[in-house]
């Protein structure tokens, strides 16, 4: 199975205690699958369809439980739907109205009296504000495998109930943002930490600890590719410079002569000539008396100075050059 499926079976399997959450993890199913068709006269169709026969069994129940409500249930297939079995739960006619009125959907005044988002005591409570969300990612929602990328997002059919999702998300410090896909209105994370937060604002901790795993994973590979990189890059910032005052000190050996050099020079001259790869620390442990790695630094680019002036065709006055020098 993918990890939204994963992610999808761990909710259908939570339980639901208290009526005020049932009461808004409902609204939102029926609100984000456009489960409603008015029939005239009071009269509305009320359906659940979802992808996974566990959601279709969590609605089932909780309609027996707190509403009393005996759902049919039933698979559909077909042309339609690609040849995918998808599962449905059909409320009795006769209870659908009642249903609807039990969870504050009604309103006179609305289109075909419904209201197209839930009513303002549906989700007063933190309580509700994550059942709210757990079932509109069950209902329309879908996460991406992180073993690939991070994204989390709830395709709602209208941009009002998209701006409510980020509302109730938004109370939980979680900022989502929300594109048009077609005729969907989609709200998204792509943020790995606000991915992790709504995993488990939803209550699936098995999957939000997985994708914690992963994640770790992911980024502890990121930092030793970085620092690897990072060593790549210093060790071959070194083996350039090397080459290139060993070039020097050749170009000033055939020009001008090594032995023309102040001692200190030369002798640097000929120990870096002759350990071409050794790093500038053990270079300075070479010399006699030692010397630390700056003062190697700056007797090497006093010779690269040396050479740079004979490739110009300048004069080198090697009698104002020191003969040592404190580093």
């Amino acid at each position: 199975m993918s990890f939204a499926s994963d992610v999808r079976g761990e909710l259908a399997r939570l339980p639901v205690e208290d009526a005020c959450c049932a009461r808004s993890e409902l609204t939102a199913a029926l609100l984000c699958s456009g489960g409603i068709a008015w029939r005239g006269r009071e009269r509305y169709a009320v359906t659940l369809t979802a992808s996974e026969a566990p959601t279709v069994r969590r609605y089932f129940a909780m309609l027996k439980r707190f509403y009393g409500i005996i759902g049919q249930i039933r698979a559909l297939s077909g042309d339609a739907l690609n040849n995918q079995t998808r599962y449905q739960l059909a409320v009795p006619e006769a209870e659908a109205l009642g249903l609807l009125s039990a969870l504050a959907l009604l309103d006179e005044t609305a289109l075909f009296g419904l209201r197209p988002l839930p009513a303002e005591e549906t989700v007063r409570y933190s309580c509700c504000k994550k059942a709210f969300v757990r079932a509109a990612f069950t209902m329309c929602g879908a996460i991406s495998n992180p073993d690939r990328h991070y994204h989390l997002e709830i395709a709602a059919p209208t941009e009002t109930l998209a701006e409510c999702i980020m509302a109730q998300l938004a109370a939980f410090d979680i900022d989502a943002k929300c594109s048009m896909r077609k005729s969907k209105h989609v709200v998204y994370l792509k943020r790995a930490e606000d991915i992790s937060d709504m995993l488990s604002l939803m209550g699936a901790a098995k999957a939000m600890m997985a994708f914690e795993n992963v994640r770790v994973k992911k980024e502890v590979s990121n930092r030793v590719n970085r620092q690897l990189n990072c060593d790549n890059s210093n060790i071959n910032r070194s083996m350039n410079a090397a080459e290139a005052q060993i070039r020097d000190i050749r170009y000033i050996d055939a020009e001008l002569g090594l032995e023309k050099l102040p001692d200190s020079l030369r002798d640097m001259a000929y120990t870096r000539a002759n350990n071409p790869e050794m790093p500038l620390a053990e270079l300075g442990e070479l010399m006699d008396p030692p010397i630390g790695k700056s003062g190697v630094n700056a007797r090497l680019r006093r010779i690269s100075a040396i050479a740079e002036k004979l490739r110009n065709g300048e004069a080198v006055k090697l009698k104002g050059l020191k003969n040592d020098d404190s580093n």
